[in-house]
């Protein structure tokens, strides 16, 4: 490799701005001191851990809204409408007899 072209790199010092952290790592940034907004001691998602954090899938989602869906269907009242009453001489003229069956 040409060593003309490479940059340099030498010790930064990175501080967060949040809690007061600093971090000494190689960059090609010519600063000896770097401030930066948030490190890994001060972010929530380090901080409370990427385990606890709570994502639902698509599936955990489409199963809520169905679970849901049951839930309103069964608190609204279902009127159950009378059977119709057929008259007798309608229901002697339908039934047959096994052997007209066959």
């Amino acid at each position: 490799m040409n060593k003309k072209i490479q940059p340099k790199s030498h010790l930064v010092k990175f501080e967060c701005a949040t809690c007061g952290t600093t971090f000494e790592l190689l960059s090609t940034v010519k600063q000896d001191t770097v401030g930066i907004d948030v490190c890994s001691n001060c972010h929530p998602l380090y901080k409370t851990g990427a385990s606890e954090q709570k994502v639902k899938g698509r599936a955990e989602k489409l199963a809520a809204k169905f679970d849901a869906g049951l839930k309103n269907a069964s608190d609204k009242k279902i009127s159950k409408q009378a059977p119709k009453k057929v008259s007798t001489k309608a229901k002697k003229s339908k039934q047959l007899s096994l052997d007209e069956l066959n």
